[in-house]
Protein backbone atom coordinates (compact mmCIF):
# COMPACT_ATOMS: atom_id res chain seq x y z
CA UNK A 1 0.00 0.00 0.00
CA UNK A 2 2.76 2.59 0.86
CA UNK A 3 4.25 1.57 -2.24
CA UNK A 4 1.75 2.55 -4.41
CA UNK A 5 0.85 5.89 -2.38
CA UNK A 6 4.84 6.68 -3.48
CA UNK A 7 4.37 5.96 -6.73
CA UNK A 8 1.32 7.82 -7.24
CA UNK A 9 3.21 10.87 -5.57
CA UNK A 10 6.40 10.04 -7.53
CA UNK A 11 4.62 9.87 -11.18
CA UNK A 12 2.39 13.42 -9.94
CA UNK A 13 5.81 15.69 -9.17
CA UNK A 14 7.30 13.94 -12.16
CA UNK A 15 4.61 15.13 -14.23
CA UNK A 16 4.37 18.36 -12.76
CA UNK A 17 8.26 18.69 -13.52
CA UNK A 18 7.81 17.44 -17.04
CA UNK A 19 4.90 20.29 -17.74
CA UNK A 20 7.44 23.10 -15.94
CA UNK A 21 10.16 22.00 -18.45
CA UNK A 22 8.07 21.90 -21.81
CA UNK A 23 7.08 25.54 -20.67
CA UNK A 24 10.53 26.61 -20.54
CA UNK A 25 11.46 24.79 -23.78
CA UNK A 26 8.40 26.65 -25.34
CA UNK A 27 9.97 29.91 -23.58
CA UNK A 28 13.41 29.43 -25.34
CA UNK A 29 11.88 28.19 -28.55
CA UNK A 30 10.11 31.71 -28.91
CA UNK A 31 12.78 33.19 -27.62
CA UNK A 32 15.22 32.24 -30.18
CA UNK A 33 12.62 32.57 -33.07
CA UNK A 34 11.89 36.17 -31.94
CA UNK A 35 15.76 36.98 -31.69
CA UNK A 36 16.02 35.70 -34.84
CA UNK A 37 13.49 37.40 -37.00
CA UNK A 38 14.88 40.67 -34.97
CA UNK A 39 18.24 40.25 -36.25
CA UNK A 40 16.67 39.45 -40.04
CA UNK A 41 15.02 42.83 -39.78
CA UNK A 42 18.07 44.72 -38.71
CA UNK A 43 20.28 43.46 -41.14
CA UNK A 44 18.06 44.06 -44.32
CA UNK A 45 17.65 47.49 -42.62
CA UNK A 46 21.30 48.27 -42.31
CA UNK A 47 22.53 46.52 -45.00
CA UNK A 48 24.00 43.38 -42.92
CA UNK A 49 22.07 40.37 -44.78
CA UNK A 50 25.32 38.06 -46.19
CA UNK A 51 26.14 38.38 -42.44
CA UNK A 52 22.60 37.58 -41.19
CA UNK A 53 22.40 34.36 -43.84
CA UNK A 54 26.17 33.34 -42.36
CA UNK A 55 25.06 33.51 -38.61
CA UNK A 56 21.75 31.89 -39.35
CA UNK A 57 23.03 28.54 -41.75
CA UNK A 58 25.47 27.94 -39.30
CA UNK A 59 23.05 28.78 -36.14
CA UNK A 60 20.65 26.08 -37.89
CA UNK A 61 23.18 23.69 -38.03
CA UNK A 62 24.85 24.04 -34.66
CA UNK A 63 23.14 20.71 -32.62
CA UNK A 64 25.56 21.78 -29.56
CA UNK A 65 24.31 25.35 -29.59
CA UNK A 66 20.79 23.57 -29.47
CA UNK A 67 21.96 20.96 -26.40
CA UNK A 68 22.84 24.33 -24.32
CA UNK A 69 19.18 25.10 -24.28
CA UNK A 70 17.39 22.23 -25.22
CA UNK A 71 18.92 18.86 -23.64
CA UNK A 72 17.24 16.75 -21.25
CA UNK A 73 20.11 16.01 -18.82
CA UNK A 74 22.04 19.12 -18.75
CA UNK A 75 20.53 22.63 -20.05
CA UNK A 76 19.15 25.89 -19.28
CA UNK A 77 15.56 24.14 -19.72
CA UNK A 78 16.34 22.05 -17.13
CA UNK A 79 17.92 24.31 -14.85
CA UNK A 80 14.58 26.69 -15.17
CA UNK A 81 12.42 23.97 -14.68
CA UNK A 82 14.58 22.23 -11.51
CA UNK A 83 14.65 25.90 -9.66
CA UNK A 84 10.69 26.74 -10.46
CA UNK A 85 9.81 23.45 -9.20
CA UNK A 86 11.43 23.71 -6.34
CA UNK A 87 9.96 27.30 -5.68
CA UNK A 88 6.34 26.10 -6.29
CA UNK A 89 6.84 23.17 -4.38
CA UNK A 90 8.64 24.87 -1.32
CA UNK A 91 5.22 27.22 -1.34
CA UNK A 92 3.47 24.49 0.37
CA UNK A 93 5.22 23.74 3.52
CA UNK A 94 5.98 27.60 3.09
CA UNK A 95 3.05 28.24 4.91
CA UNK A 96 4.42 26.33 7.76
CA UNK A 97 7.26 27.95 7.85
CA UNK A 98 6.04 31.46 7.83
CA UNK A 99 3.88 30.62 10.78
CA UNK A 100 6.63 28.94 12.16
CA UNK A 101 8.86 32.08 11.71
CA UNK A 102 6.06 34.33 13.29
CA UNK A 103 5.86 32.64 16.30
CA UNK A 104 9.63 32.72 16.62
CA UNK A 105 9.84 35.88 15.79
CA UNK A 106 6.97 36.96 18.45
CA UNK A 107 8.42 34.71 21.24
CA UNK A 108 12.54 35.22 20.70
CA UNK A 109 12.36 38.52 18.71
CA UNK A 110 15.79 39.67 17.73
CA UNK A 111 17.46 37.67 20.97
CA UNK A 112 18.09 33.99 19.06
CA UNK A 113 18.13 34.90 15.05
CA UNK A 114 19.52 31.74 14.14
CA UNK A 115 16.40 29.85 16.05
CA UNK A 116 14.68 32.14 13.64
CA UNK A 117 16.12 31.35 10.60
CA UNK A 118 15.82 27.70 11.85
CA UNK A 119 12.13 27.97 12.12
CA UNK A 120 11.64 29.39 9.08
CA UNK A 121 13.78 26.68 7.01
CA UNK A 122 13.24 23.91 8.50
CA UNK A 123 9.79 23.22 7.34
CA UNK A 124 10.34 23.84 3.84
CA UNK A 125 14.34 21.75 4.13
CA UNK A 126 11.96 18.94 5.68
CA UNK A 127 8.80 19.16 3.15
CA UNK A 128 11.22 19.21 -0.03
CA UNK A 129 12.83 16.37 0.69
CA UNK A 130 10.24 13.88 -0.49
CA UNK A 131 9.86 15.44 -3.96
CA UNK A 132 13.95 15.44 -4.37
CA UNK A 133 13.93 12.02 -3.43
CA UNK A 134 10.79 11.34 -6.29
CA UNK A 135 12.02 13.63 -8.96
CA UNK A 136 15.86 14.09 -8.76
CA UNK A 137 17.32 11.05 -6.55
CA UNK A 138 18.93 9.05 -10.06
CA UNK A 139 17.85 11.48 -12.44
CA UNK A 140 14.33 9.49 -12.15
CA UNK A 141 12.46 12.85 -13.91
CA UNK A 142 14.67 11.29 -17.33
CA UNK A 143 12.87 8.05 -17.05
CA UNK A 144 9.69 10.17 -16.81
CA UNK A 145 10.54 12.08 -19.08
CA UNK A 146 10.87 9.00 -21.64
CA UNK A 147 7.33 7.66 -20.81
CA UNK A 148 5.52 11.47 -21.05
CA UNK A 149 6.65 12.13 -24.33
CA UNK A 150 4.76 9.04 -25.53
CA UNK A 151 1.43 10.13 -23.95
CA UNK A 152 -1.64 12.06 -26.21
CA UNK A 153 -2.40 15.62 -26.90
CA UNK A 154 -5.37 15.03 -23.97
CA UNK A 155 -2.86 13.82 -21.48
CA UNK A 156 -0.57 16.93 -22.03
CA UNK A 157 -3.56 19.36 -21.67
CA UNK A 158 -4.88 17.71 -18.32
CA UNK A 159 -1.32 17.86 -17.00
CA UNK A 160 -0.84 21.59 -18.24
CA UNK A 161 -4.02 22.64 -16.38
CA UNK A 162 -2.89 20.86 -13.29
CA UNK A 163 0.50 22.32 -13.61
CA UNK A 164 -1.51 25.53 -13.57
CA UNK A 165 -3.23 24.84 -10.18
CA UNK A 166 -0.12 23.90 -8.76
CA UNK A 167 1.35 27.27 -9.80
CA UNK A 168 -1.83 29.10 -8.79
CA UNK A 169 -2.01 27.11 -5.06
CA UNK A 170 1.69 27.56 -4.05
CA UNK A 171 1.18 31.48 -4.11
CA UNK A 172 -1.99 30.96 -2.44
CA UNK A 173 -0.42 28.53 0.43
CA UNK A 174 2.55 31.23 0.57
CA UNK A 175 0.32 34.30 0.82
CA UNK A 176 -1.90 32.44 3.30
CA UNK A 177 1.70 31.97 5.56
CA UNK A 178 2.53 35.22 5.18
CA UNK A 179 -1.25 36.56 6.34
CA UNK A 180 -0.85 33.94 9.31
CA UNK A 181 3.08 35.33 10.11
CA UNK A 182 1.39 38.84 10.26
CA UNK A 183 -1.62 37.60 12.39
CA UNK A 184 0.90 35.63 14.98
CA UNK A 185 2.82 39.03 14.95
CA UNK A 186 -0.26 41.76 15.87
CA UNK A 187 -1.60 39.44 18.49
Amino acid sequence: MKKMKNNKFEYCMNALHYCIYKGEVRLYENALNNTSKYLRFFSKLFGFEKWYHRVAEKNINDTEGRKIFFDKKKSFSVGEANRIFGFLYSGYPGLFSFILGGLGIRFFEDKYPWLNAILFGLPIGIGYIPAYRAVFTKDKYLKYYKKFEKKDASWHKKWKWITIAFFIGSWIMLAIGVAAMWGVLLF
